[in-house]
């Protein structure tokens, strides 16, 4: 994972919108980390940075909160009882 300076370079913060717009257009069914990247036309690199500075982003304005892992998949969360379970992983 990048460092924090890194998360937060203008370049991030590009990635970081473009990601967020790829997750919306999925809702509700998720990405798995292979799929953001074909979808997004970043490379990999780009993504996780875009991840990174996205769940900064998502804690600063609290917007809803991203959960998956790059195995399972990534989505957006609104419902409580999920994001707890997920949290007690």
């Amino acid at each position: 994972m990048p460092r924090a300076s890194a998360r937060k370079s203008p370049a991030a913060s590009r990635h970081a919108e473009t990601v967020r717009v790829i997750f919306f257009e999925a809702q509700p069914a998720g990405l798995t980390f292979d799929r953001l990247v074909g979808s997004s036309a970043l490379n990999p690199s780009q993504a996780r940075s875009g991840l990174a500075c996205l769940r900064d982003t998502i804690t600063e304005h609290g917007w809803l909160p991203l959960i998956g892992a790059r195995a399972d998949g990534y989505r957006f969360c609104s419902d409580a009882a999920e994001l707890q379970a997920y949290k007690s992983r």
